[in-house]
């Protein structure tokens, strides 16, 4: 089982994404949300991919952030729709933002566009299609309420703002910090984790020599990733949590899909310093489309506090978030 089957599990409940023409657009269970553009066959810079993201805070008052790509230009640079200047800004981290008044602007004028580019003084540096993107718009505007009001970007209409509804409380996730030594994991041990996760057969060689990764949870309790099946650029492990010499399948948002299956992380990480386990499967090894989450452990089992994904293998490396929590540590 993949990362990509576990995210179909019904809680928590993530919010919604869409592909229209040549920008993919999601909101999060926060009605924040925010689109990026995506590239064509064989469209791909050799610099790495270009690309321009729109995102979109959630309330009557919700403002847009704009970000384009800008390669290696560190001088001024002239954003265009069709041709038409409509901002200018000095890229920062190989991008150029706006925002406020004059990232409205931009939507507004590429509502009924067909091509955004951005360009300095010796040419254009990125061209980036708006097929679309007015869809995403207005999958925005529905997704935020803000549809038939004066506040949405697409699906304009006479209501007011004040009847935009404030984007949801952020999930407040109980969890622990973590500390102390790991547990050693034995042979013995090893084998029985391996018939409990399903993957004591048909192993690759290079699996079964690979070490359980083992981290310290604190309370007596260790997080141990089994290696069980790995390709050209994800790594796959099943979690486990130790205790008192014994091993069970690590208990998961998103650790699922009813089957009864053990839950499979792909690309696991952890980090002890914000006791944050996390897992970044790629659809293909340059990583424009996957999915990655993010889990807080509450000293019973693994909470979602992040999930981003991009389904379309375009040149996107903005995935999308389509869930977010805020943990809380005791």
């Amino acid at each position: 089982m993949t990362l990509a089957l576990l995210l179909l599990a019904a809680d928590p409940a993530a919010g919604a994404s869409q592909t229209y023409g040549d920008w993919a657009v999601a909101c999060d269970n926060l009605a924040i949300c925010e689109m990026t553009s995506l590239m064509g066959e064989g469209d791909w810079p050799e610099d790495g991919p270009l690309a321009a993201s729109i995102r979109r805070a959630p309330g009557p008052q919700g403002g847009f952030e704009i970000t384009v790509d800008s390669a290696k230009a560190t001088d001024n640079v002239a954003l265009r729709i069709d041709g038409k200047p409509v901002a200018q800004g000095v890229p920062k981290d190989g991008a150029v933002r706006f925002g406020g008044a004059e990232a409205a602007r931009i939507v507004a004028a590429l509502i009924e566009g067909s091509a955004l580019t951005l360009a300095n003084a010796r040419g254009t540096i990125a061209t980036i299609s708006l097929k679309g993107s007015s869809a995403a718009l207005r999958f925005i505007d529905a997704g935020q309420g803000r549809a038939g009001t004066v506040t949405a970007a697409a699906a304009k209409g006479a209501k007011p703002a004040a009847s935009v509804p404030a984007g949801p409380a952020v999930p407040r996730i109980a969890a622990l910090r973590s500390g102390g030594t790991p547990a050693t994991v034995s042979a013995v041990l090893r084998k029985q984790m391996e018939k409990a996760a399903g993957c004591d057969e048909d192993l690759a060689e290079s699996d079964k020599e690979s070490a359980v990764q083992t981290f310290a949870l604190g309370g007596g309790a260790t997080l141990a990733l089994l290696p069980c099946g790995s390709g050209a650029y994800n790594i796959n492990s099943v979690p486990f949590v130790v205790r008192g010499g014994k091993a069970a399948v690590a208990d998961m948002d998103y650790s699922g899909d009813g089957s009864g299956e053990a839950a499979m992380l792909t690309n696991a990480w952890w980090d002890a310093k914000t006791s944050v386990l996390g897992t970044h499967a790629k659809g293909r090894g340059i990583g424009d489309c996957g999915e990655s989450a993010s889990y807080v452990w509450n000293g019973k089992g693994f909470r979602l506090i992040e999930l981003r994904s991009m389904g379309e293998c375009r040149g996107s490396i903005n995935w999308l978030r389509t869930w977010k929590a805020e943990p809380v540590y005791r």
